[in-house]
């Protein structure tokens, strides 16, 4: 075993990637590539996870390292050579990838005492035992019994075992008293319902799946499949046959409030081989999942973004749901985006990875086009109901009705009475809040946040102003704060001010709310969506947590009340976005045995996103789509690097910025890149977060090789750490750049 090794210390050394180690003759036996270790840094003592073998010692004097903590690698290899391919794409240290997944401290498992036992008697000892002291007997008896040979002080007692008669064994050392790992509940027991009969088109896609699984070689799929088309269905068969074959799988769903529903499901296929990993688990529990996994004894991990990195043993098939949505990208620290990684974590185990959406992003749907990506379709519901149809309300030149709600149009109004008769009624509006500012009718002053270029929004069930940004909170004031005057007002529309509109006009209807406010109180969620599911709620208002995943067969009528709120977004993703909302919140009705109806409210009845929601055509759509993406030179036929500058002086980051663009462009011109590879500097809309002014430089190009010099270039000029003024970020393949 080499001598050296490199370490990755947790937390990262500013500066620093890995340092390298020595490893005493004493530990070199058991150290491996993955472990986590002890080692002195500085006057301190830190974790860190060997990262590999150094085969040449640096320059200086080296420390040792002083104990391995784990008995087998901590991250598995293929989980490594991921890190390392993240940390080169990503253009971050490998430290502060590892760092991404591993924490400083990890809690110790929960631990239980136990009487185990350590020598069998023969059937002589064991007569002569029984003569003598008939309760031992009866405790040597159980312990010989049991699955291990070890018992729980309460299990014993429950067998009629009194502690006494076990503590004369170890007495006696015929037992020992240990502790263990606190053995995991099993999961209460999860109803799998009947087993789907598949459509002739979800049977080729898994047969498609699992001869690429039998092949034991590394593919990628598209599942692109209309809403309601039994996807899920199609890869928990895939699952099935992974588990089979003796590979393991990962289950990625876009949020954590998916991630319950989607266990249900899976739990009910797999039982208590299942494993979840999101970050709303306790420390504790998380890493008991984790060690379950990566012990082989949960087969199936299901969860958020971070699951990608799940250390299954020996991975034979990744899913993606909903593979299009935003939540996938990681917008602090490391900006990983999940879904890319899960097509390199397959390929690395030899894999198979499985992008599923009824939208996919343009950028999966171009390489399913293109052949990079094989292409599976479902183009129909398994079921008696079509797609819904889908209505839309041209808002243009309304007048507003003084005694209705705002957004409340006359059809809206007429359908929501009508569906109250016997469905249930899904209201999307994604923005929560009750107003998005206050504004002063005197002066004009609308009430912003401190720290970042927003206005506070209204809040009322709360009494609280809020930025949803840095999370600052204040009381709504009774007067203006810039001229005294009292006459304020809410401006906007959010989904609480929708929930007591709802209220106020059908009192006699169950209302309910879903967004990230409502959920944030305990058990809140599961509870919303329980009701929901079991039809308790006639009409539930909600953002866009309420429009994907949720199978609720009394959902016949939605109604989306602006869909221009994303149209407006100054980003080339805007139409796309705006598209995949609609269709997915669309998606949620007529999923029983009645017909749905869609509402689309909107100011652009015209625009080629809502066109194509109300068609049901997201290959027309994304057809027009990518010509013009090509047209203007965005993914997926271009590549994007993000910089961003940020700091607490407003003239330092535009000065560093400017400079830097300056810089970029002679480097651009010395690789043979046109004018627009470097686009900026400039402010981006959302100005200053937390205190802090940003400035932004888009780099643009398909010549990938260049585009990462480019990229690397900025950082070697400002190396800084996160404390450094100005900072610069690095966001490859940015998802937003708000």
């Amino acid at each position: 075993m080499q001598g050296l090794v490199e370490v990755a210390p947790l937390p990262p050394v500013p500066l620093h990637d890995l340092l390298t180690y020595r490893v005493p003759d004493e530990l070199r036996d058991r150290v491996q590539p993955g472990m986590r270790v002890r080692m002195p840094l500085g006057r301190q003592t830190r974790t860190g996870v060997v990262a590999g073998f150094a085969a040449d010692p640096p320059a200086g004097e080296l420390r040792s390292i002083l104990d391995v903590l784990d008995p087998d690698p901590f991250l598995p290899a293929d989980l490594l050579e991921l890190c390392r391919w993240t940390a080169r794409y990503y253009l971050a240290s490998l430290a502060d990838v590892i760092a991404t997944i591993v924490p400083a401290a990890v809690p110790a498992p929960a631990s239980e005492r136990i009487v185990r036992l350590v020598r069998r008697l023969t059937e002589d000892e064991e007569a002569a035992l029984a003569r003598r002291a008939p309760a031992r007997a009866r405790a040597y008896r159980a312990l010989a019994g049991a699955a291990d040979g070890a018992l729980r002080p309460r299990d014993a007692s429950a067998l009629g075992i009194a502690p006494g008669a076990l503590r004369a064994l170890v007495v006696s050392g015929i037992a020992d008293s240990a502790e263990r790992e606190r053995l995991r509940a099993a999961p209460e027991d999860v109803a799998s319902g009947p087993r789907l009969v598949l459509t002739p088109a979800q049977r080729a896609a898994l047969d498609a799946l699992a001869g690429a699984l039998d092949r034991g070689t590394s593919a990628s799929f598209v599942l692109h499949g209309v809403t309601g088309s039994g996807k899920t269905e199609v890869f928990l068969g895939a699952a099935e046959h992974a588990l089979r074959a003796g590979r393991d799988a990962i289950l990625l769903v876009p949020e954590i409030a998916l991630t319950h529903q989607m266990v249900e499901r899976v739990r009910g296929r797999f039982g208590a081989t299942v494993a979840i990993l999101h970050s709303g688990l306790g420390p504790r529990e998380r890493w008991t999942e984790w060690r379950r996994i990566l012990r082989g004894e949960a087969r199936v991990t299901v969860g958020a973004r971070s699951a990608v990195f799940a250390p299954a043993r020996n991975l034979g098939l990744v899913i993606v749901d909903e593979e299009h949505d935003g939540a996938y990208k990681q917008e602090e620290g490391l900006r990983y985006n999940a879904r890319d990684l899960a097509v390199v974590r397959a390929r690395l185990a030899g894999g198979v990875v499985v992008l599923a959406s009824a939208t996919p992003s343009a950028e999966t749907y171009q390489a399913g086009l293109d052949g990079r990506h094989v292409l599976l379709e479902l183009p129909e519901r398994p079921t008696a109901q079509p797609l819904p149809t889908v209505d839309v309300v041209d808002l243009r030149g309304r007048v507003p009705d003084p005694d209705a709600p705002r957004l409340f149009s006359t059809e809206l109004r007429s359908a929501l009475e009508a569906n109250l008769a016997g469905g249930q009624t899904l209201v999307f509006l994604n923005r929560r809040g009750f107003a998005v500012y206050l504004q002063c009718a005197t002066c004009g002053a609308a009430i912003a946040c401190p720290h970042c270029s927003v206005t506070l929004s209204l809040h009322r069930a709360a009494r609280a102003l809020v930025c949803h940004h840095c999370r600052h909170t204040r009381r709504p004031p009774e007067t203006c704060p810039a001229c005294g005057a009292a006459e304020l007002h809410a401006f906007g529309v959010g989904t609480e001010q929708i929930e007591a509109a709802l209220r106020a006009c059908y009192p006699l209807a169950v209302v309910d709310r879903l967004d990230r406010d409502a959920a944030q109180r305990p058990g809140a969620q599961r509870r919303i969506l329980n009701a929901w599911r079991a039809g308790e709620t006639d009409i539930l208002v909600g953002t866009q947590m309420v429009s994907k995943g949720h199978d609720v067969p009394g959902v016949t009528l939605v109604a989306v009340l602006l869909a221009d709120l994303s149209l407006n977004v100054p980003d080339f993703r805007a139409a796309e976005r705006t598209l995949q909302q609609l269709v997915q919140v669309a998606g949620r009705a007529g999923r029983g045995r009645d017909p749905g109806r869609v509402l689309v409210q909107t100011f652009r009845p015209d625009h080629p996103s809502v066109a194509a929601a109300r068609a049901h055509d997201y290959q027309g759509f994304m057809r027009g789509e990518l010509a013009r993406r090509r047209t203007l030179g965005y993914p997926p036929f271009a590549r994007l690097v993000n910089l961003r500058l940020d700091g607490r002086d407003a003239d330092a980051v535009e000065r560093a910025a400017r400079e830097l663009a300056s810089r970029l462009r002679r480097r651009a011109r010395q690789l043979d890149l046109s004018e627009d590879a470097v686009l900026g500097p400039a402010p981006p809309p959302l100005e200053r977060v937390r205190k802090r002014y940003r400035w932004q430089i888009l780099l643009r190009s398909a010549d990938v090789r260049s585009l990462r010099a480019l990229a690397r270039a900025a950082r070697a000029a400002m190396p800084g750490t996160a404390r450094s003024e100005p900072r610069l970020v690095i966001d490859v393949d940015p998802y937003s750049m708000l």
